[in-house]
Order: structure tokens, then C-alpha cells, then sequence
């Protein structure tokens, strides 16, 4: 039995991305190694309906009333770790404590991707210095570094100069909320409940530069006489989001194309359930847990052929050049007119999701653990 620490900033604070990682992880690792003891170490600890698992079932470890919460998560929280007799400590999200190669704590850290390093004009200056400051450091002295893909295994290689040994690929997993499949008058009675057509093209993520929202737009609007369905886009932006904006004014598309930012948990595995066809044209993925999310939900999906979506969609992705608007627009044309290709898709998808479990999750971490012991 080992005690294994874990940094729960993400679990807590985070609502997506890395915060759904995090949580997935550790409930993975609960149920199916239940006879580890798992802590969770966090500058702050949130208690309301998501997070009650966590706070009933884990011992919580915070800092002192004195304690700065960020000095604490970067340095001071070591002699919380060994006040603790911590085995393993897992960073969840690029970061560990400066100084834990010094202790007897085995060492843990996960790289989601390198984006800051592909895409440095989404970062201020200041962020890009202190992301390479941390995660090189993270990467040089862990004693285990987790990839969560081959693509961004090959990212930390190539910009960190890491021997390809101490990195390993860990395929994460999404939420159990995709698991339920509704029926029609439930669907129809949720879509209407949250003001959404009865069906429509669908892409859920950030509405930034990286993910290519603009070129999807774009290509929609190349084909949007021969379309009749919607473009529904469910995700948040800044300055990127007022570029799409203007762009959809420009041509008269606001009959055709919906953005939307407040569809949560409740209602987004029946949107997905209402899709004919889900869209990720992202130019870089460390991973892309939209996908899975769309796989579980029976909905096909058209996808990038760049970075680690291939290794994620398998042969269940219909793949497009994200640099090309016509290859784009081509592939919802072919799915669209296309019900028999659908249908196929969706039966890949399923099938190709179950490579992509809770259970496989915790077993591929664990080993991980394991080795260092």
C-alpha cells in the first residue's frame, strides 16, 4: 500500500479541462485500487455538489492560516508532504513542489501538451517565462513524467531534451455523464428547455486561435446554401470570440450560427445527443476529450489529422486538413448528405471509445507508480 499525494489545485478550482483530468484520475484510482491511501493537497478546497465526493472521501490537506496559498503550492507544501509520509507525489497539472528531488518523495508529473511553446502568441510574455521556468524544471527533476499522448511525448523530447524513457503515455478518459443515452421526448423537452433548434452541427471547446473555431466558420458559411442545419458553438472566448463575432455579422449568419456559453453539465451530453455531426478543427490537441465525450454520446465526428487526434479518433474520426477551408467544408458536405456514412462512424466511434476507460486510466497510472517503487 502506498500513500500518494496529489496537487488538487485543478481538482477543485477547475471546472474542465485539466480540473475534469484530475477528478477523473483520482476517482479512477479509488475504485479500482481502493487499498492505496490518496491525498489531496490544495491551496483551497471548494465544497458544493461536484466537489462533495472529494471532500467526504479524501483527506484534504490545505495551508496554514498564515501560509501564502502560492508560495505554499510551489515550495512550502513540501513539509506538508513529509508531515504527511507521503510516497508518491503526482503533480496533476505541469507542476511540482522546487526542491522535492531532494526529499525521499517519489515524483510524479503530468504533461497535458506544450501549447505555450506552438502557439506563443496566445500567451502573454510573462505566462510563456514562468510555463518554461516550471514545467522544464518539472520535467528535469521528476522522477516519472506522464504524456497524455505520444504527440506530446514527443513535444516534451524535443523541447525539454528528456530521455524518452521517463515518459510515459497514460490515455485519459472523459466523465460518466456521456454514459446515458436519453430518449426522444427527453432530448426534445431539454433542447426547448434551453432555447436550441431540434438539431444541428455542434463543436464544444475554447473559442480561441489554436482551436480553429474562425476557419470552421468559415467553411460553414462556404456551404451554408446546401446545409440546412445550424452551426452551434458551445464555448467561451476573448478577443478571438470578437474576431468570430464580427465575422458572423459581416455575412449575415446570425440566423445560422449559434455561440453559446452557458450550457453546463446538465444539458451538454443530450447537446451532443442532438448533433448530426460534432467538429474539432484544431490545429493542436494534447489530447481532446471532446471527442471521447462524442463518441460516448453516438454522435460522428469529423476531427483534425494533426497532433494527437489521429492517436484519439482512431479509425472512428473522419479527418480533415484543419489549414484548409475547403477540407473542411467538404467533410461536413459528405456527412450531412451521407446517413449511411454516419451510422458507420457512430459504430466506430463506440467501439473505439472503450480503448478510452476509467478502469485502463487507473491501471496505466498505477504501473506508472509502481515502477518507481
Amino acid at each position: 500500500m502506498y500513500k500518494i499525494g496529489f496537487d488538487a489545485k485543478r481538482l477543485f478550482l477547475n471546472g474542465t479541462g485539466l480540473g475534469n483530468y484530475s477528478r477523473s484520475l483520482v476517482r479512477s484510482l479509488k475504485e479500482f485500487y481502493p487499498e492505496n491511501n490518496y491525498v489531496l493537497f490544495s491551496p483551497k478546497v471548494s465544497y458544493n455538489d461536484e466537489s462533495f465526493y472529494y471532500t467526504q472521501g479524501f483527506e484534504t490537506v490545505t495551508p496554514g492560516l498564515f501560509s501564502s496559498k502560492s508560495i505554499w503550492r510551489t515550495k512550502l507544501i513540501l513539509n506538508s508532504l513529509l508531515e504527511n509520509e507521503i510516497d508518491i507525489y503526482h503533480g496533476l497539472s505541469h507542476e511540482l513542489p522546487v526542491g522535492i528531488e531532494k526529499t525521499t518523495i517519489k515524483s510524479v508529473v503530468t504533461i497535458h501538451d506544450l501549447i505555450y511553446k506552438l502557439f506563443p502568441a496566445d500567451f502573454p510574455l510573462i505566462d510563456k517565462t514562468i510555463y518554461d521556468l516550471k514545467w522544464k524544471n518539472s520535467c528535469t527533476k521528476a522522477d516519472a513524467i506522464i504524456a497524455t499522448s505520444e504527440a506530446t511525448k514527443q513535444d516534451i523530447i524535443a523541447n525539454f531534451n528528456i530521455d524518452p524513457k521517463k515518459i510515459h503515455v497514460v490515455y485519459q478518459t472523459c466523465s460518466d455523464i456521456f454514459d446515458k443515452h436519453y430518449s426522444d421526448k427527453e432530448k426534445s423537452d431539454a433542447i426547448e428547455n434551453i432555447g436550441l433548434p431540434k438539431q444541428f452541427m455542434l463543436y464544444v471547446g475554447a473559442i480561441t486561435d489554436r482551436k480553429n473555431v474562425l476557419s470552421l466558420v468559415e467553411a460553414y458559411n462556404a456551404i451554408k446554401d446546401k446545409i440546412e442545419l445550424p452551426l452551434l458553438i458551445v464555448g467561451k472566448g476573448r478577443s478571438y470570440f470578437r474576431k468570430i463575432a464580427a465575422y458572423i455579422e459581416k455575412n449575415n449568419l446570425q440566423d445560422r450560427i449559434i455561440i453559446r456559453s452557458d450550457i453546463g453539465n446538465d444539458y451538454l451530453p443530450i447537446v451532443y445527443q442532438c448533433a448530426e455531426v460534432f467538429l474539432y478543427p484544431s490545429r493542436y490537441e494534447g489530447f481532446g476529450i471532446p471527442i471521447l465525450e462524442a463518441f460516448k454520446s453516438g454522435t460522428p465526428v469529423i476531427l483534425s489529422n494533426t497532433t494527437s487526434l489521429p492517436e484519439v479518433g482512431g479509425s472512428a474520426g473522419y479527418y480533415i486538413d484543419p489549414y484548409k477551408i475547403e477540407s473542411i467544408s467538404q467533410a461536413m458536405l459528405d456527412l450531412h448528405e451521407n446517413q449511411n456514412l454516419r451510422n458507420h462512424l457512430i459504430a466506430e466511434g463506440f467501439e473505439q471509445v472503450k480503448k478510452f476507460t476509467l478502469e485502463n486510466f487507473a491501471k496505466q497510472t498505477i504501473e506508472v507508480y509502481n515502477n518507481l517503487m
